[in-house]
């Protein structure tokens, strides 16, 4: 667990507990030093965090910090909600549960009334008919890792050919999801419908550069903009 994820899981943790948590008691759930937990809480509490107590006592997080009512607009509340209810349709199981964890956070910091709108928000989203959910979640966890994969791909015109790839980005659009990704085949960065796979293997090999330098020189070659958009 590097000391972001630690200091998020803390975040976690306090947010839930309904009373002080003793720095024990953290130290037991999170599997980490009680020397570590004080110097986690010094740290968040420098950064503004609303966390109250001392040793021996317990912690405990006051509400405002997680996510303070009212951050958000009633039309970004819609955007939210739109992009979550997109997610839990359209990706594999593990970013769906992702985006159900993201938006019960949201929920917990958002006052009644408005969770009241959310819930009968009526900005709905269908499925994708040509989504294989299994091939997606491979493919995002190659391309966190940047691991070399290989596949077999037929073409629109049914040619049936074996790739070998290192993977750097995938788009999912309404009608494909697409993974974009240096082919050792054509040495070149192709585009490959994630529908017309077959046969996908994650290998053990990590390619020789990075999925940063990759994207980069993709975004030159289609003319795209430096940073992502978000």
């Amino acid at each position: 667990m590097t000391r972001s994820e630690r200091l998020l899981a803390l975040l976690d943790l306090l947010r839930q507990s309904r009373r002080p948590i003793t720095a024990e008691a953290i130290s037991e759930r999170l599997q980490i030093s009680v020397r570590t937990v004080y110097r986690d809480i010094r740290s968040l509490q420098s950064q503004g965090a609303h966390i109250e107590g001392e040793a021996g006592i317990g912690y405990q997080m006051q509400p405002g910090f997680w996510l303070p009512p009212l951050m958000f607009s009633e039309q970004e509340i819609e955007a939210l909600v739109l992009g979550m209810r997109w997610l839990k349709r359209n990706t594999d199981p593990e970013l769906a549960n992702s985006a159900s964890s993201c938006m019960a956070k949201v929920l917990d910091a958002l006052p009644a009334e408005v969770v009241d709108q959310v819930h009968h928000n009526t900005l709905l989203v269908g499925s994708r008919q040509n989504t294989d959910p299994q091939a997606s979640h491979e493919l995002r966890q190659a391309i966190r890792t940047e691991s070399v994969i290989e596949f077999d791909y037929q073409d629109a015109q049914g040619a049936l050919t074996t790739r070998r790839v290192w993977p750097f980005a995938m788009g999912y659009f309404s009608e494909a999801t697409v993974l974009v990704a240096w082919c050792e085949t054509r040495n070149a960065n192709r585009h490959f419908r994630v529908d017309r796979m077959q046969n996908l293997i994650i290998t053990a090999e990590r390619y020789p550069t990075s999925k940063r330098l990759l994207a980069k020189q993709w975004r030159v070659e289609e003319g795209i903009p430096e940073s992502w958009p978000i």
